[in-house]
C-alpha cells in the first residue's frame, strides 16, 4: 500500500465532492421563473442563452416567405385533436386565410406569402420574449398558438406533397425551412434572454475548462486510489533467455 498516493487519492475525491454538492446548491442567481438556480441550471440557461444569441434567422425567413406573396394555396387538413384543429382555424383566420372547419377537418385556402408571414411574425414575438401580444391577439397560451403553427406547417407540408406540382413542392419546402429556422426557436427560446459570445468569451472559456479539469479531476482521483492500493498498472517484465 501507497498512503501517499492514497491519500492524494481520498483528498481528490473528497474536495471533488465538495465542488459537486457546490453545483447543486441554489447559490447561482435566479432563473426566468424567479427561482433560484443551482449551477446546472444555470449553466443550461448560459449555453441557451449564447445559443439564442445566434439563432436568430427571422429576418432571411422573411425574404423567404416575402417569394411567395400573391402564390394561392388550397389545402384541406386533418388534425388528431379537435382542440388544436379550432386553434389552427383561429390563427389562419387571422392570417387572412378563408378556413372551413368541419369537426377536425380544416379547409384552407389563401395566400401561401401572407400565412407564411403571419407565422413569422408570431414566432418573432415569442423569440423576443413577448408571448403576451400573442395572448392578446388570439386569446391563447402563447407557446399554444406557437406549437399550433408549428403542427399546422407539418400537415400543409403533407398535403402540398400530395399535390404533387413543382409549385406545392417549393411550398413544402419553405414551410419546414420557416418551421425550422422561425417557429422552433420562437418556442424553444422563449423566455431565455439572447447573449452574443462575444461578450462572453472569459465565462465560456472558464466554464469549458473547468469541465474538462473537473472530468480529469474525478478521474485522477480513481486513479490515486487504486495506485494507493497497489492496484494500478504495471509494466511487463521481459525475459532474456
Amino acid at each position: 500500500m501507497n498512503k501517499k498516493k492514497l491519500t492524494t487519492g481520498i483528498i481528490l475525491l473528497a474536495t471533488f465532492l465538495a465542488v459537486l454538492i457546490a453545483i447543486f446548491m441554489p447559490w447561482y442567481g435566479k432563473g426566468a421563473n424567479g427561482r433560484d438556480r443551482n449551477g446546472l441550471e444555470f449553466s443550461d440557461d448560459f449555453f441557451n442563452s449564447l445559443a439564442k444569441g445566434s439563432s436568430n434567422y427571422m429576418a432571411d425567413m422573411r425574404k423567404v416567405a416575402v417569394g411567395f406573396k400573391g402564390q394561392t394555396f388550397e389545402v384541406q387538413l386533418k388534425f388528431k385533436d379537435a382542440e388544436v384543429a379550432q386553434k389552427a382555424e383561429l390563427l389562419y383566420t387571422q392570417a387572412g386565410a378563408a378556413v372551413e372547419l368541419n369537426n377536425q377537418v380544416l379547409k384552407i385556402k389563401g395566400d401561401m406569402g401572407q400565412v407564411m408571414l403571419a407565422a413569422i411574425y408570431d414566432a418573432e414575438v415569442m423569440f423576443h420574449n413577448h408571448g403576451d401580444r400573442l395572448t392578446a391577439k388570439y386569446n391563447l397560451e402563447p407557446k399554444a398558438a406557437l406549437k399550433t403553427w408549428w403542427i399546422s406547417f407539418q400537415e400543409m407540408d403533407k398535403a402540398l406533397k400530395k399535390q404533387a406540382t413543382p409549385a406545392s413542392f417549393k411550398q413544402a419546402a419553405a414551410l419546414i425551412e420557416i418551421s425550422k429556422r422561425s417557429i422552433e426557436p420562437g418556442y424553444n427560446f422563449y423566455g431565455i434572454s439572447p447573449e452574443p459570445v462575444s461578450n462572453n468569451i472569459l465565462l465560456l472559456t472558464f466554464m469549458l475548462v473547468f469541465y474538462v479539469v473537473y472530468t480529469l479531476w474525478y478521474g485522477y482521483g480513481v486513479f490515486e486510489i487504486f495506485e494507493g492500493f497497489g492496484m494500478g498498472a504495471e509494466a511487463g517484465h521481459k525475459e532474456e533467455v
